[in-house]
């Protein structure tokens, strides 16, 4: 994650008491992009926001600004219009001040669609599909068939995107949606360009695009479509290849890519008035020199060749008659007899066998109705909100302390862990949604008789959740994005089975942490974790005194811990493990030497050994993110 502070928007930052910001996506020409999450909707967004460092540049001139907002704007109407498969999606509008600095401004933003993947370009090859017929095929029919669909719908909605590439098409797994619509121009809109404007990405602009934008038709897109073909099969453009020029493969080898270097040749004319005159025109080419089943996959052309071919070999014509008569006989002789069993070696197989695996159940007492509707999926979004990413199997070893010199070896069952820890505005959400079950005594939060929270000042000045007029609320917006402490074990685990999980063990925590490699990272790595994390076995008397009733200006000072998506993902896609924050988790006390069957324990989870502890213990480093186990698939 990107950590500009010069953005338009701050981490943390709540708009429209709706859209809690989660982090800094990227900027481009005009524009500043921020991933963040839905409150009532418990879904993932991206907001997009007109550059603060845009804004500034422009300070002097009005008109350039006021056109810059109009652009903003149709680029809103233009999404909202065209809704198709492959074209993002847009949530709201709005507008709302934000400080910055000491000054309070009025910004104007967009909700869209959240794509974490990649983009079109992740699709290519850096050297081009070319002299790879198969890898072109399945390329054009996966990707740039389905983007052309996109373009054709909107086109016949009259809105042209004028700056299509590979980049402003994103992959939401594999499908393709096209984005970034701000230089769109739709003729129900009313045309904001200037007399000179040349905004756009010259590889992919057309001639009439760079000379003259405000009577560039759909015959535009057409050109850069061609332009992003031509690059998948060719290779990534360089300074070599001119812009605004018409283009062509170097070495269409084959039939097949002879047919394609024309359509590319047709596709990139520089008079538009020889340019293929539609997108729909464009996917029908396209689908021939493919051969789709179904369409026009061989031409007229081609079939009256392929009749001349035989009427001038009479022989040929002769055994296909006698072909065709033998196999009437066989079919006959067939249905009178009865359809035999036909060996299974014999049987056309399908191009693709998928293998249906048992779905996996959760493991017992946890909720079996929350679980995600594919097993065994990469990532999927929970009811709270939190993506969770599959851990797959593997084997720790557990710390000496923890299991018998025998058993030091265990082996992890895959499990879904949240990417983050557990937020103050989703434990709050939480805590909102079962205030009958809950009291609030002196800034003691208690559920079914237990101490789940500590509410209060964590350091001076941060006091990240306030109990006011029956309600709990986040009292600082910047506070939201914050890992939710001083959360006691029973009200982590409160929390966790209300969202039909539960607690990592000690083990599935470790083994995430390692990275599955059962190994601590290099010093230096751990660098953003407080240093006396690293030794939380020498902690256990002075984490107890900090439970005792002293004020908290006698407390040693903690800093407070940063936003749950400041830490980069690791290769299980989780953040901030053993870093930032300690958090709580549990270990099945069989495991102990001296344990007790069918028990568990409350454990803090850090590096490098995790420390036991009450369930009533609160702390002002400690939080906690949840697991979504599932049974051993290998068993019957």
């Amino acid at each position: 994650m990107s950590n500009n502070t010069n953005t338009m928007l701050k981490v943390g930052m709540v708009l429209n008491d709706k859209w809690v910001v989660l982090e800094f996506i990227g900027k481009g020409g005009m524009g500043e992009v921020y991933r963040a999450h839905q409150v009532n909707l418990k879904r993932d967004v991206a907001i997009k926001v007109v550059s603060q460092e845009w804004l500034q540049s422009l300070a002097d001139d009005e008109e350039e600004i006021e056109i810059a907002l109009k652009r903003f704007r149709i680029e809103v109407e233009a999404m909202a219009q065209a809704r198709h498969p492959n074209i993002l999606q847009i949530y709201d509008f709005a507008t709302t001040p934000v400080k910055t600095g000491e000054e309070e401004i009025l910004i104007e933003y967009i909700v869209m669609e959240y794509i974490p993947g990649g983009t079109l370009r992740d699709t290519m090859s850096e050297e081009g599909f070319a002299p790879e017929e198969d890898l072109t095929k399945n390329w054009l029919l996966n990707y740039f068939l389905p983007v052309l669909d996109g373009v054709e719908a909107m086109h016949n909605l009259g809105i042209i995107h004028r700056d299509l590439k590979p980049e402003n098409i994103f992959m939401d797994g594999k499908i393709p949606k096209i984005a970034d619509f701000g230089l769109a121009r739709s003729f129900k809109l009313k045309p904001v360009t200037r007399s000179v404007d040349v905004k756009g990405t010259p590889a992919y602009m057309s001639p009439e695009h760079f000379f003259d934008l405000k009577h560039a038709d759909e015959r535009a897109d057409i050109y850069s479509l061609g332009k992003i073909l031509f690059e998948a099969i060719e290779g990534k453009m360089t300074s070599r290849i001119k812009p605004f020029k018409s283009v062509g493969l170097s070495e269409p080898g084959t039939p097949f890519f002879r047919k394609l270097d024309r359509i590319i040749r047709d596709a990139t004319a520089e008079d538009r008035e020889k340019r293929i005159a539609s997108v729909e025109k464009f996917q029908d080419l396209l689908k021939e020199a493919v051969e789709v089943p179904g369409e026009r996959g061989t031409s007229e052309v081609s079939k009256a060749s392929a009749w001349l071919s035989m009427a001038g070999r009479p022989k040929l014509i002769w055994a296909g008659i006698a072909a065709a008569l033998i196999s009437m006989a066989l079919m006959t002789l067939w249905h009178i007899m009865g359809e035999p069993k036909r060996p299974i070696s014999t049987l056309k197989a399908p191009l693709v066998i998928e293998k249906k695996e048992k779905k996996p159940e959760l493991t017992k007492p946890y909720k079996v109705d929350r679980q995600p509707s594919t097993a065994l999926v990469q990532s999927f979004v929970a009811e709270d909100g939190v993506n969770l990413h599959l851990v797959p199997g593997g084997v720790i070893r557990l710390p000496d302390r923890f299991t018998p010199a025998s058993e030091k070896r265990l082996e992890i069952n895959p499990f879904y862990m949240d990417e983050t820890q557990v937020t103050n505005h989703q434990y709050v959400n939480f805590l909102n949604q079962i205030l009958s079950e809950i009291r609030v005594e002196k800034g003691v939060v208690q559920g079914a008789g237990k101490i789940w929270l500590l509410l209060g000042e964590i350091e001076k000045g941060y006091e990240p959740i306030v109990f006011r007029k029956g309600k709990f609320h986040v009292k600082n917006s910047a506070y939201a994005s914050h890992p939710v402490l001083r959360v006691t074990a029973y009200g982590a685990s409160a929390y966790a089975r209300y969202y039909g999980r539960r607690l990592p063990s000690v083990a599935e925590w470790l083994y995430s942490a390692t990275e599955g490699s059962g190994k601590l990272k290099n010093k230096s790595e751990n660098n953003a974790m407080p240093s006396d994390m690293m030794e939380m076995n020498n902690m256990h008397e002075q984490m107890h005194q900090q439970m005792q009733a002293a004020p908290p200006k006698s407390r040693p000072p903690s800093r407070v811990p940063l936003p749950v998506v400041h830490f980069e993902p690791n290769v299980f896609g989780i953040r901030g493990l053993a870093k930032n924050i300690a958090e709580w988790g549990i270990q099945p006390l069989e495991m102990l030497s001296d344990g007790e069957a069918g028990k568990w324990e409350y454990v803090v989870l850090t590096l490098p050994s995790p420390v036991s502890r009450y369930p009533w213990e609160a702390f002002e480093k400690v939080g906690f993110r949840c697991v979504l186990s599932l049974s051993d698939t290998r068993r019957e």
